[in-house]
């Protein structure tokens, strides 16, 4: 039995019975973390625990680290002489065998420097493509945080890819190190499928932010006047400019309706219900919005942007478009027998390729093989 430690400050987020919004990263992290119990490994989180609800029943066996407290100390000291060797008592507290990272960063370096020193695998996960290409970011990290992430991805014991353009990317940067690609899990037992007639409009489901790109989902709301869009999701804290043009431009379209933050619970509802999945990102590493689309047979509408490994056309999961106008006249040629083949490939798909047991093994598979 291997012991993992998964370090993530959003994971909490998702194990509260009143659930907080969390990013992909997260929610693919509790994946991995239910996966790994579910074959019998030994899991710690190292999480903001300063949350005074109660945990969900079914997450009560993940053995949870706190994190610092992040009101602690004088800013850009107390990484120095507080927040580092806190992470250094508390991972020498567990000493796993491998500590997950689900976001690259800066603080990367520190966690592998403690990684090294305490003899323990620090495995990195490459959250979304904007972390490797530069071509993709809005808002460019300095050179100094962007010098101590390529030197924590340089210093990990390994790199998991989501997709073979992370891949490729992580091969030529770091030709020598171990990295694979492996795909998101999601923890599903079973995918059930509705007819088209028994779905009732387009759901879009993220956080209100520029990388998922508002202005392109106003623009396809406003070219399908016909269809009924459903958003779910939160505002982020601070809105960029873009964000903070379209949410009102798409609050006054007639067929679009707002229904706020969704828990984990009520995102398969909300999804079996939808004709589409709709997807308006500018980019993406792999989307769990897929996952949880698909096992409900739930087809996929999204750019062409975001079709990670080409899955969307190759296994016609959904449309892949280029632009409103587009998808329109794609969406025109849909036909109920279309629809109903679309809805069960996406269903076959997410359970042969997805399931957060099955890959849970694999990973392990991977990481005992090295």
């Amino acid at each position: 039995m291997a012991r993992f430690l998964f370090f993530d400050d959003k994971l909490m987020n998702i194990l509260l019975q009143e659930e907080k919004p969390s990013g992909g990263a997260a929610v693919q992290a509790y994946g991995w973390i239910r996966g790994l119990s579910a074959i019998g490994q030994e899991v710690h989180v190292i999480t903001n625990t300063t949350h005074k609800e109660s945990v969900k029943e079914d997450c009560k066996d993940i053995k949870l680290v706190p994190l610092y407290d992040r009101k602690k100390g004088v800013r850009w000291l107390r990484w120095a002489y507080y927040r580092f060797p806190y992470i250094y008592r508390k991972v020498k507290q567990v000493k796993p065998d491998y500590l997950y990272q689900g976001i690259p960063g800066w603080t990367s370096f520190l966690l592998a420097l403690i990684c090294r020193q305490l003899n323990i695998k620090y495995v990195l996960r490459i959250s979304s493509d904007v972390v490797l290409d530069d071509n993709f970011y809005y808002k460019n990290p300095s050179k100094v945080q962007m010098l101590f992430q390529r030197a924590g991805l340089r210093l990990s014991y390994c790199i998991l890819c989501q997709n073979e353009h992370q891949l490729s990317i992580i091969k030529k940067a770091f030709p020598n190190k171990l990295a694979v690609k492996i795909t998101n899990p999601i923890i599903i037992e079973s995918a059930q499928n509705a007819t088209i007639q028994e779905r009732q409009y387009i759901a879009w489901l993220g956080t209100f932010r520029y990388p998922k790109n508002l202005k392109l989902l106003y623009e396809i709301a406003s070219t399908l006047r016909h269809e009924q869009f459903i958003v779910a999701g939160a505002e982020t804290t601070k809105v960029d400019e873009e964000t903070g043009l379209y949410l009102p431009k798409l609050r006054e379209l007639p067929n679009v309706k707002f229904i706020g933050f969704l828990s984990r619970q009520d995102v398969l509802p909300y999804l079996a219900k939808a004709k589409f999945l709709l997807n308006t990102s500018r980019y993406e590493g792999f989307s769990n919005t897929f996952l949880e689309a698909m096992s409900v047979g739930t087809p996929i509408l999204s750019s062409d942007n975001v079709n990670p490994d080409g899955i969307l056309t190759n296994h016609k999961l959904g449309i892949v478009y280029s632009s409103p106008e587009g998808l329109l006249t794609q969406y025109a040629t849909i036909t109920p027998a279309t629809y109903q083949a679309m809805s069960e490939n996406a269903s076959a798909y997410v359970l042969e390729h997805h399931n957060y047991k099955a890959l849970a093994k694999s990973l392990l598979l991977f990481l005992n093989s090295n």
